[in-house]
């Protein structure tokens, strides 16, 4: 049987969180860009009313502040592009009231030293905290997400749902005959089997879709705006991809997978894993290479038959 390809709604890419929408993200990004620049030229006027006796108060501290602002916001070359723009704009309004030329362009190498050190600083500190959050989130083993990124990704489509009613799919896939694997060819072999089960689980659903690895042998995806009726198109498809892996090089190893639709979002995270992962007991108890397909429209679960 020829395995239809994976369907995708283009409707979805409207509703893609943040971190995937280009419009949503590129009007924050102008918004935050013109806030700094505007706060940069009010600090630049305090600064000249400072330095011409105007106001008494300094503008030092919060030149020193928007700058560790401008350190965490931007990437690097463009944090420290407009710290120095600022730096020159500062010393520009210094040099027009100054009365020694020596010591205020020492006093201005000084600044432009200090505040693009601060800057670096703040950047650097801004991307360790990125990647350390990342990595907390990915499996080291396949470096696929871990528990508590599908958690966050179960989350986050309960929460579209309750506000847009679209459903979503939950599937767990476990690997029949796993042990067998381990024991006869040693866990080196079976560490092996598992990265290249979520390599061909990552290849063949959206790149908007969660796939990550529960624990042991077990694979959780997160299917986005993915209704029963395509559930059972997906579901063919992974297993497609997957027996071309293992008829080769593991011919025993079958898979058991557990697919349920949500319609509804009167649950919480804990009850989706938990539904998800009877439903693929159940598949389990029919025998190996099994799937068990469900539809949770409120409290009560219906039973999808799955066609051969």
């Amino acid at each position: 049987m020829t395995t239809p390809p994976l369907p995708v709604d283009t409707r979805r890419r409207s509703e893609l969180p943040d971190s995937y929408s280009a419009p949503r993200s590129c009007e924050r990004q102008w918004l935050r860009s013109a806030l700094l620049v505007l706060g940069l030229i009010l600090i630049a006027v305090h600064h000249w009313g400072d330095a011409t006796g105007r106001q008494s108060l300094p503008a030092t501290w919060l030149f020193a502040a928007l700058l560790l602002l401008v350190g965490w916001t931007y990437s690097r070359a463009k944090a420290l592009g407009l710290t120095l723009v600022s730096l020159l704009a500062w010393g520009w309004i210094d040099a027009s009231v100054a009365t020694d030329w020596t010591g205020a362009l020492a006093g201005q190498f000084v600044r432009l030293a200090v505040a693009l050190g601060l800057v670096a600083w703040m950047n650097h500190l801004r991307d360790r905290l990125s990647e350390a959050y990342r990595l907390a989130r990915l499996d080291s083993l396949t470096r696929l997400p871990n528990r508590q990124a599908l958690v966050e990704a179960l989350e986050a489509e309960l929460s579209r749902t309750r506000r847009l009613g679209r459903p979503f799919t939950v599937a767990l896939l476990d690997c029949d005959g796993f042990k067998e694997i381990n024991d006869r060819h040693g866990h080196m072999a079976g560490d092996e089997v598992l990265r290249h089960i979520g390599l061909a689980l990552r290849q063949h659903t959206r790149p908007y879709d969660c796939v990550g690895r529960l624990g042991g042998d077990e694979f959780l995806l997160v299917l986005s705006e993915v209704d029963g009726e395509n559930a059972v198109l997906i579901a063919e498809r992974l297993r497609a991809a997957l027996r071309h892996f293992v008829e080769r090089e593991y011919p025993s190893l079958t898979f058991s997978l557990g697919v349920v639709t949500f319609r509804t979002a009167d649950l919480d995270w804990d009850d989706c894993i938990q539904l998800t992962d009877d439903a693929m007991y159940a598949a389990k108890r029919r025998g190996p290479d099994q799937t068990r397909f469900e539809v949770v429209d409120g409290p009560a679960t219906r039973t999808l038959p799955l066609s051969k």
